[in-house]
């Protein structure tokens, strides 16, 4: 296996650049062990308690906050699909599965690949 990381600058989309910049290194598979730094605004998606179905129905809200951002999860054909915690001011949390945030200062994505 091999560790790669991947840095996402000041007000870039961080899924959308993530995967971009694995395209262009040929990764379609791998394990995102961390991903670290801070966001200013973020969409996440959260499970419907009440929901019965397989997968379940969601329920997904956009932020415009700024957040430190602690995450992992994977890439599977290509797509980055990331499960964060976010903490706000004052030791505020969101939890959820990451649909796509802008950069605030930085973010680095470290990747097991192979």
């Amino acid at each position: 296996m091999k560790q790669i990381k991947i840095r996402v600058k000041e007000g870039e989309k961080l899924i959308r650049t993530l995967e971009k910049e694995l395209k262009k290194r040929g990764i379609t598979s791998a394990t995102i062990v961390s991903c670290v730094g801070a966001l200013r605004e973020f969409e996440i998606i959260t499970i419907y308690q009440k929901s019965k179905k397989i997968p379940p129905d969601h329920f997904a809200k956009k932020f415009k906050k700024k957040v430190e951002l602690l995450a992992n999860g994977i890439v599977e054909k290509g797509r980055v699909h990331l499960h964060a915690s976010l903490g706000a001011e004052g030791g505020k949390a969101f939890v959820g599965h990451l649909v796509e945030g802008v950069v605030t200062y930085f973010a680095d994505t470290v990747f097991l690949v192979g």
